[in-house]
């Protein structure tokens, strides 16, 4: 749970970090610059879902209908039994369960992250092995342990159905059999999933109100006495969950971090630093021949990636995406490996600092520290978490 302000940052590490200091000269709470990170902490309703260039019929109300039943359809797959739907199903669109069953009762290697608000995304999978959530969408469909399928299976399926026929159609200007190129049809593919899922969004949530009504408190200087006082309070300083989970999204948009979690399969383990490369070179990237807008600022994200690559290799080895906090109650369990069960033992875990060395790969980041909560502060911060869930998107 983590990028504050430099200054915020070292007001909450100064005030968890004075031992012997009596809780009553602590600082009042909320500071100028936490009053900056809460107002910052705007409903994501108010704030505008970006626009993916890369994909020119994203937000076209058709492209999400055949999105949606493409989504749902069991046909794309080799087994015919695996949708993306399978992994992606129920409120919290994920499975409730650390692994996802693939193709033949073969088992993912991750938890498969919620296509809830993933249109607000700046990288896709954990290890951000793609770049836009069309490309993301050709990951599962090709991956011979989830729907192990291909771009003959997908043509022959698209071209017996009437509708997806004349969809593909008016969308791409050609009939799906006459397109020769294979990977043109998985990323069109991609993209009618795509336009679906950046429709599926819970936005604003209980906890926005909670926020808006604090800091009315706080000018009314009755803070204290608020119901939400200790949980921001604990979010903010001592938790410092504030470090990586900031903004309208809860994120710090899509940065990764080696958070020290045990992870016993080693095909998993990595993260960042094993898939970064691979996705410069990708076929299906935003500056790649299937990008509807190959020069455009999600392509320069990609050239900025390469110079993090030159000076920051070392801090991607095991390192993960922030994901969003919004709905996070619904999507249990948590980690890339599913290994938490709860949101207690999420807390717990960032409470002690992170699983011992010598159980993860690489270099923890240095913002994973021992937190020391009580009880009462860890109550309030997973109920603080349970206050982020917003209103049902469509299925």
């Amino acid at each position: 749970m983590r990028a504050f302000s430099v200054r915020s940052k070292a007001l909450a590490l100064a005030l968890t970090g004075l031992l012997g200091v009596a809780c009553e000269s602590e600082a009042p709470f909320p500071s100028e610059d936490e009053l900056d990170d809460l107002r910052n902490l705007s409903p994501l309703g108010s704030t505008p879902l970006p626009r993916d260039a890369t994909n020119r019929i994203e937000g076209n109300p058709e492209a999400f209908r055949v999105g949606n039943r493409l989504f749902h359809d069991p046909g794309l797959s080799r087994c015919k039994t695996v949708s993306c739907q399978s992994c992606h199903d129920g409120e919290g669109r994920t499975v409730d369960t650390p692994t996802a069953e693939g193709c033949d009762g073969q088992r993912t290697v991750r938890n498969p992250p919620t296509i809830i608000n993933a249109g607000f995304n700046t990288w896709y999978m954990w290890d951000g092995r793609a770049d836009e959530l069309w490309s993301q969408a050709v990951l599962p469909l090709t991956n011979p342990v989830e729907m192990n399928s291909n771009a003959d299976i997908v043509r022959t399926h698209l071209d017996g159905d009437a509708d997806y026929r004349q969809s593909y159609q008016k969308f791409f200007n050609r009939a799906p059999a006459d397109e020769s190129d294979g990977n043109r049809l998985l990323a069109n593919v991609g993209k009618m999933l795509a336009a679906y899922e950046a429709g599926v969004n819970r936005t604003a949530a209980p906890f926005d109100e909670d926020v808006k009504r604090f800091l009315a408190a706080v000018e009314a200087g009755t803070q204290t006495k608020d119901p939400a006082y200790l949980g921001l309070k604990t979010f903010l300083r001592k938790g410092q969950c504030i470090l990586c989970h900031k903004g309208a999204t809860l994120s710090d948009n899509g940065a990764f971090h080696n958070l020290g979690l045990r992870d016993d399969a080693a095909e998993s383990q990595r993260g960042r630093g094993a898939v970064a490369d691979g996705l410069l070179d990708w076929t299906f990237n935003a500056a790649g021949p299937y990008s509807d807008a190959p020069d455009g600022e999600d392509a320069k994200r990609l050239q900025r990636l390469r110079t993090d690559l030159v000076t920051k290799r070392e801090e991607l080895e095991g390192a993960f995406r922030t994901p969003t906090l919004r709905n996070v109650a619904l999507t249990a369990p948590y980690m890339h490996n599913g290994s938490l069960r709860t949101l207690e033992d999420v807390v717990d875990f960032y409470d002690k600092g992170g699983d011992p060395e010598g159980t993860f790969p690489g270099k923890r980041s240095e913002s994973i520290k021992k937190l020391g909560l009580d009880s009462e502060e860890k109550q309030a911060l997973v109920g603080l978490l349970r206050s982020l869930t917003g209103a049902a998107p469509p299925q």
